[in-house]
């Protein structure tokens, strides 16, 4: 089994309007979740990407996280967080979602899934996939989520190569926690993740080989802070604050 970032999900409203400043990240249509009552837009990079979600439906999303399944779900944050936007949360991609379960449940960590999933775009084409969550009521992060893809992974490498900009790669995805050791020692466990660095001001860990990592502070609201993408364009570092969340180039 091995886990690599997947892509990062971030809350925009009234997305069908949304550009980043000077189109410097480049979106394209996704589709609509019709289970959760949500929809996307999608930014391809080298080594993962960022889904741009709102919601479309909304009492279908205030119906389904009363349930079992969707109080875990992907966009349950956005309601847990009051409709504010900003990023929510994270998905790690595995090539083995029912050993994922079996090592989890394994350690004594409840898991809710795999559940299938799908999305369609106005054309008809339809993707589908697995998801499996963490059913943990007392974290203080919202914890990544583990995904499937139903495609084969050539395939959609190749249909997705076209989309990505490969002078962009996350290099790294900051994170606040009221208690930066609990969360540390829940994502080892969960994830399997190793400590990289650490020291006063954060905790640095890594996922086997994949290059992202993930840097947890101290903070006052637990939150996905920002993420820092790094540049093969740039000559100086620059960064903006936009629907709640905030990226970093370097």
């Amino acid at each position: 089994m091995t886990l690599k970032l997947d892509h990062m999900i971030h809350y925009v409203q009234r997305l069908k309007d949304f550009n980043f400043p000077g189109d410097v990240l480049k979106i394209h249509s996704g589709g609509k979740h019709e289970r959760l009552g949500t929809h996307n837009r999608l930014v391809y990079l080298s080594n993962a990407y960022i889904e741009l979600l709102d919601i479309y439906k909304i009492e279908q999303l205030q119906k389904i996280v009363k349930s079992e399944e969707g109080r875990v779900s992907f966009p349950s944050k956005i309601v847990q967080d009051g409709f504010r936007q900003g990023f929510k949360t994270l998905a790690f991609e595995t090539d083995d979602i029912e050993k994922e379960k079996q090592r989890l449940e394994a350690n004594g960590v409840e898991v809710i899934g795999p559940i299938k999933m799908d999305r369609e775009n106005k054309k008809g084409d339809k993707k589908t996939w697995r998801l499996l969550y963490i059913a943990d009521n007392d974290y203080l992060v919202k914890p990544p989520f583990f995904i499937q893809w139903d495609q084969d992974a050539d395939k959609r490498a190749e249909q997705l190569a076209p989309l990505r900009q490969n002078h962009f790669t996350i290099e790294s995805i900051n994170i606040e926690s009221t208690d930066r050791a609990m969360t540390v020692a829940r994502w080892q466990k969960w994830y399997q993740m190793e400590v990289s660095e650490d020291n006063e001001d954060f905790t640095e860990l890594k996922i086997g080989g994949d290059e992202v990592v993930y840097r947890i502070f101290d903070g006052e609201r637990s939150s996905y802070k920002s993420i820092v993408i790094r540049d093969e364009e740039t000559t100086s570092p620059y960064s903006f604050i936009i629907r709640g969340g905030e990226y970093r180039f370097v």
